[in-house]
């Protein structure tokens, strides 16, 4: 065993110090400044170790060890040390480390084991049993004690001597043995002071006992008398108290009769009330069903007789429309008729004639025309004869002219050009707005069937809309009568509920009640953690068992079956943190059942495999509840089986008999029953979680079809506004086509009329333009003349002529065109305005309709076919109207006769009821009845039993009987008689009323006395016969243990000092009384002489041991081979110092400890003292038979290079810190030290130069021997920290 680590905090000047490098099990060097706090850590592990300086603390101690250092003050301070025990030199089991912690406070003195709270005399205990013992604290070495042991005296080191050998433990055991015999003494004394005392009294009582003899003999008579009433009176008792029972047993078999008739009515009107609830709830929600169910009605009556209307007329105007279609198919044939004839008329007859008269006319025109122009043109050429003096003159007007000519002629052509080009363009415009014309009818084809297919949507989309909306109310019906059902269910729970409530404890019930939140808050799992209660976890084999098991388990069914422990400490902690009730628990793993042999009868068996099925994990927590309960056949077998089995035994009407011995029995109410509530619980849980489902389903699904339903008017709508848009669009088309027809008509016209008139015109005005363009050309270069020549005149005479002519013609022409033209203008009226406008009429007429705008834009059969559509679709919605109206009117009848069936059966129940109530308050007024007559009993009885306790007791009181003789001499006589005699007797007996009645009794309890009290001064002289011998053989072991621990500590002192000093030796003397008789005062001169007498002192010591003649201890030393032996005083102080180390380390040897603390132990010993010291510490750690661990402070290298580890303390702003140290940074810091005191030397001895020089060259050779050692010590530090724990380091 040895010390691993050492945590401080707050302990004197250490602060907040960290968990130190682990020791190491050899030795550990531990070096500082002074100051720095190397004492302060060794009182920190005494402080743990409870050394006698530590071992009691007052308020002010405790302060002083808190730390006191910058910033907070400590309020509290602890050490903790761990301890390898690997050796299991502590008594831990199953522990390699042992952790010692000592917490102090101002007002605290704490101790942890293991991390665990311990007392004071646990944790001393410990330590003693580990080899720490209080007779001996030498392995904890402080400053200052080396001195002290050096300045001892020889009476001192005996008194040492006998602190190492445990005479304390026996000089306790005497003076406790001494106390014992002095109170022996005192005992012994009183004893007989109470002897002499009943002795007298003694003597007094021999004269009072023949008064007393007389006295007896009438008491006795007396006593025979009273005996004998007294009896007569209990018998008398007895017998009105058994027959009081019998009348009270019926009495109770009737009372019970009655309370089973009172329960089944009480249930009975319960039931009834409940049923009669549930039948007004019904009544309430099939009054609100009929009030729907009219409410449809009114509404679908009205959509139905809407319908009818609508069909109704559609159908009138479906055939009235027929008859105009076929009146105007007649006319229309009869106007095609007429409008055939027109146009052939037009086409063939007129138009033609028209055309060609036209252009007759045209022709003449042009020729008059022309031949105006011809003649004007010869008046101008005959003008210009006159006009122009020269024919240049001419040529260049002429020129003029043409050029002119030329100029219209270009004007002309352009407009022709242009009219042709108009041609063209109006031409392809006729083309392009034909197609568009085509285009626009086939989108409107195309769209009036998407139309009329909408429609067919629409009206199909809307049909859906009214079934989801009747779906929907009817989901809303079922959806109330299943909230009416569900607050039904909610009632019946709570009221279940509060019936178990009823039955158990009020805390129980919080706790149960809390526990399923905490469960789910927890996070425990429910059916593996948490198992519920016991009468969750069991079911009942035949209901005939309810009251046995019920009665074997009483609450324990209220107990909760969990896994572990740790888990009902989890909810057990809640329950408390949130005072949420009491809760037993039933953890399945700290559950420990017996396999019980249950006994072979036909009359019991074990209750739990005969009345209760559970599944197998729960099986330990159903044996610790009813693995004692047998299942009895009756009463008597029952007794008989619990007593022979150690087992409760129940029967099957609740009696129990217990196997300590009590019997419970009597009336059960079974109204409360847990199971039973239990039960109904459990059904009214179940009720109402499948109506709560129930009702999600049915709100799930009203929910979706209200979702569907507003979907599809959603949709509904979309189409209807498509079906307006399709509306919208095909109106806008036909607008547009008939403007597109308007514009095609128009363009046409405007192509025949520029084709017919505009370009001929131009053409002919053209070639006019070219003729005199021509004829002026022909005019230039002829002569210039005043006058025609011949031939010119004769041309202008031909066309004189031939104007003439064309201007009649032309006239006789217009009159023939105008005719013709007002034909054809009649013939196009009648055509356009007449026949086709009527036609149009009547094509238009068979498809108009009211109210519907898309059917005013069919045409002929695709109207009427629409309608015909509308009208099947109307027939249909009519039907469907009809067919729910039936369906509805059925509901409706049922629904009524539904609440007639209620109205009647609540009548009934209400006459029921009244029955029952009145039945309940006959039962309560015989209740009362009964209880009266069971108080009238009840009072007799007591006065009974008052009167048979009274007797009994008074006969109890007589003590003991007369002889049978006495008593049997007045038993014939009747209780008057008996009273009488009674009365003279105690005449008699009140002339002995002086008689000391307890005097045999006195005489007896004082005989018994006296010998008692000399059985006890007999006893008492023994025991101070053996307290005296153990008085002796305590001094006996007291003085063994003295003369063997002398001959031990000395023996090992030899060994010791030769271990430090090779050449020199060193022995223990005893000093006796006998040697101060006979010794001299030249003895201490003589050293040969010291020698001899040590030797007959040592002769004296063996043959005569007793402590009582012991005086001290002298030590006799040399520290060479040859030469005399000096004593303690003798001695130089480093002589001392190293004497006292032997001393301790015999000490230590001889009552070996783990391990030891020296502070600062070679502070006096030169460096060869030192070194062998170390060597010594050396071999000790290392040894293989028993190993010790060594925690030194030093301020010289000889112990820090044999250290297996070093650690430096340092002290800064108040506060000391340890921390690990290699071997090579110690001895610097040693080296260091020592170089600091040579300065301080240097500077305190310049006045003695000589001694300063020797003293100097002494430090510097010291500390060129540690510069050495350090150095000698670096390969080493390298790999210090992977060493071996318990390996020793290189000696230096």
């Amino acid at each position: 065993m040895h010390i691993k680590q050492i945590t401080i905090s707050n302990f004197r000047s250490f602060k907040q110090q960290p968990e130190i490098h682990p020791f190491s099990p050899g030795t550990n060097a531990i070096v500082g400044r002074n100051g720095s706090g190397k004492s302060n850590l060794f009182d920190a592990m005494q402080f743990v170790l409870l050394s006698p300086r530590f071992q009691t603390l007052r308020s002010e101690e405790r302060q002083a060890l808190l730390h006191e250092g910058s910033g907070h003050t400590a309020v509290n301070a602890f050490v903790e040390i761990v301890f390898d025990n690997s050796d299991n030199r502590f008594s831990v089991e199953h522990s390699d480390e042992v952790v010692l912690r000592r917490t102090v406070g101002h007002k605290k003195d704490e101790f942890f084991l293991q991390r665990k709270r311990a007392t004071k005399a646990e944790i001393q205990s410990l330590l003693e049993g580990a080899g720490f013992s209080k007779s001996n604290p030498y392995y904890i070495v402080q400053q200052g004690k080396v001195s002290a042991l050096c300045t001892m005296s020889d009476g001192e080191r005996l008194a040492l001597l006998k602190e190492v050998a445990g005479t304390t433990v026996y000089d306790e055991k005497k003076a406790e043995s001494l106390a014992k015999m002095e109170e022996n003494k005192t005992s012994i004394f009183k004893i007989h002071e109470i002897l002499s005392y009943i002795e007298e009294r003694l003597e007094e009582l021999r004269g009072e006992k023949e008064e007393l003899t007389q006295y007896q003999e009438l008491d006795r008579e007396r006593r025979a008398m009273e005996y004998t009433l007294y009896d007569k009176e209990l018998r008398k008792a007895r017998l009105t108290l058994d027959e009081i029972e019998s009348n009270r047993s019926e009495k109770v078999n009737a009372t019970c009769t009655l309370h089973e008739e009172a329960r089944n009515t009480h249930n009975a009107i319960r039931n009834l009330e409940s049923s009669m609830k549930a039948k007004t709830s019904a009544l309430r929600r099939n009054k609100i069903t009929l009030q729907d169910l009219e409410t449809d009605k009114t509404e679908i009556m009205t959509r139905r007789t809407k319908l009818e209307l609508e069909c109704k007329e559609l159908e009138e105007c479906v055939a009235s429309l027929e008859e105009i279609r076929k009146s105007n198919e007649l006319e229309i044939q009869k106007l095609d008729a007429e409008i055939t004839k027109a146009q052939d008329e037009l086409t063939k007859v007129v138009q033609p004639e028209y055309d060609s008269a036209v252009e007759v006319l045209t022709r003449m025109t042009n020729e008059r025309d022309e031949a105006k122009k011809k003649m004007d043109g010869l008046y101008a050429k005959q003008g210009r004869g006159r006009q122009f003096s020269s024919k240049k003159d001419r040529d260049q007007y002429l020129r003029s002219s043409i050029k002119d000519l030329e100029a219209v002629k270009t004007d002309k052509e352009n407009a022709l050009a242009e009219q042709r080009d108009a041609l063209s363009n109006l031409r392809r415009t006729v083309s392009s707005e034909t197609k568009d014309l085509e285009q626009k009818q086939s989108s409107i084809s195309k769209k009036t069937g998407m139309l009329q297919s909408l429609n067919k949507s629409i009206a199909e989309k809307k049909r859906q809309r009214i079934e989801l909306i009747d779906a929907r109310k009817e989901q809303w019906r079922k959806t109330e009568e299943l909230a009416e059902k569900l607050k039904d269910a909610r009632e019946n729970s709570a009221r279940a509920l509060s019936d178990v409530r009823k039955v158990m404890p009020r805390a129980t019930a919080m706790g149960i009640e809390s526990l399923t939140r905490i469960v789910q808050e927890e996070g425990i799992v429910v059916g593996e953690q948490y198992l519920g209660m016991l009468m969750d976890n069991f079911e009942l084999k035949a209901s005939k068992f309810q009251t046995a098991v019920e009665v074997a388990a009483q609450n324990s069914l209220f107990h909760v079956i969990v896994d572990t422990d740790e888990t009902a400490a989890r909810l057990m902690n809640r329950l408390e943190k949130d005072k949420l009730g009491r809760v037993t628990f039933l953890p399945l793993n700290r559950l420990r059942v017996d396999n019980e042999e249950y006994p072979d009868s036909p009359d019991v068996q074990p209750l739990l495999r005969q009345c209760i099925q559970y599944d197998a994990k729960v099986d330990k927590a159903m044996k610790q509840v009813f693995g004692k309960k047998l299942l009895a056949r009756s009463v008597e077998a029952a007794s008989i089986w619990s007593a022979k089995s150690k087992m409760d035994a129940i029967t099957l009407d609740g009696d129990l008999c217990s196997r300590k011995g009590a019997l419970t029995g009597g009336y059960v109410d079974l109204s409360k029953s847990r199971l039973r509530a239990h039960r109904q619980e459990a059904a009214a849980k179940e009720a109402l979680a499948k109506a709560e489902s129930a009702h999600q389903e049915i709100n799930r699904k009203a929910q979706a079809t209200d979702q569907s339903c507003t979907n599809l008017i959603g949709e509904l709508q979309r189409m209807e506004a498509k079906q307006a848009d399709f509306n919208h669009t095909i109106s806008e088309n036909e607008t547009e086509i008939d403007r597109l027809q308007n514009r095609l008509e128009n363009q046409k016209k405007q192509i025949e009329k520029i084709e017919k008139t505009s370009i001929p015109l131009l053409e002919h005005e053209i070639s006019s333009v070219e003729s005199e363009i021509g004829r002026l050309t022909e005019e230039m270069g002829t002569d210039l003349t005043s006058t025609l020549s011949d031939e010119d005149r004769e041309m202008l005479a031909n066309l004189k002529k031939i104007q003439t002519e064309l201007t009649t013609e032309v006239e006789n022409q217009n009159e023939v065109v105008a005719k013709l033209s007002v034909d054809r203008q009649k013939l196009q009226s009648l055509l356009e305005d007449n026949l086709l406008k009527r036609r149009t009429e009547l094509v238009n007429e068979g498809a108009t309709g009211e109210g519907d705008e898309s059917r005013r834009r069919s045409r002929g059969a695709d109207a009427q076919q629409q309608r015909k559509e509308d009208l099947e679709q109307l027939k249909h919605e009519l039907d469907d109207a009809t067919r729910i109206s039936d369906d509805i009117e059925s509901r409706l009848a049922e629904a009524k006769k539904v609440n007639s069936e209620l109205r009647a059966e609540l009548s009934a129940s209400k006459s029921d009821l009244e029955g029952l109530k009145s039945k309940d308050m006959k039962n309560a007024a015989e209740l009362e009845k009964a209880h009266e007559e069971a108080e009238r009993l009840l009072n007799k009885r007591s006065m009974s039993v008052s009167k048979r306790e009274l007797y009994m007791r008074k006969i109890q009181e007589l003590g003991s009987l007369p002889p049978p003789a006495s008593l049997e001499k007045f038993r014939p006589l009747t209780i008057s008689a008996l009273m009488r005699e009674l009365e003279k007797v105690n005449k008699k007996l009140k002339k002995y009323s002086h008689v000391n009645k307890k005097a045999y009794d006195q005489y007896v309890n004082f005989s018994e006395q006296r010998e008692s009290l000399l059985k006890r001064v007999e006893e008492l002289d023994n025991g101070a016969a053996k307290v005296k011998e153990l008085v002796e053989s305590l001094d006996r072991q007291k003085d063994e243990a003295i003369n063997r621990t002398f001959r031990g500590v000395s023996a090992h002192f030899k060994d010791v000092f030769k271990e430090l000093v090779p050449n020199g030796e060193g022995e223990l003397v005893m000093r006796t009384m006998i040697d101060d008789a006979t010794a001299t005062d030249d003895e201490m001169e003589d050293s040969d002489d010291s020698q001899s007498e040590s030797g007959e002192k040592q002769a004296v010591d063996a043959n005569n041991p007793k402590v009582s003649l012991y005086k001290g201890i002298g030590i006799n030393v040399r520290f060479s081979e040859v030469g005399e032996n000096y004593l303690m005083p003798q001695l130089s102080g480093g002589q001392k110092a190293l004497v006292a180390m032997a001393l301790i380390f015999a000490i230590q040897r001889c009552d070996p400890a783990p391990f030891y603390l020296f502070d600062e132990l070679d502070q006096a010993l030169d460096s060869t003292h030192r070194a062998a010291v170390a060597n010594l510490i050396q071999r000790q750690a290392s040894s293989e038979e028993n190993p010790t661990q060594f925690l030194v402070s030093t301020f010289r290298p000889e112990l820090v290079s044999i250290a297996n580890r070093c650690y430096g303390i340092s002290y800064q702003n108040k506060v000391s810190s340890i921390h690990h140290l290699s071997k090579k940074d110690a001895l610097k810091f040693i080296a260091n030290l020592m170089s600091e005191e040579e300065e301080v030397g240097d500077v305190t001895s310049l006045a003695t130069s000589r001694v300063s020089r020797l003293t100097n060259a002494s430090r510097s050779s010291k500390k060129r021997k540690a510069i050495e050692q350090a150095e000698a010590a670096s390969e080493e530090d390298e790999t210090e920290d992977e060493e071996q724990d318990g390996k020793p380091a290189a000696s230096p």
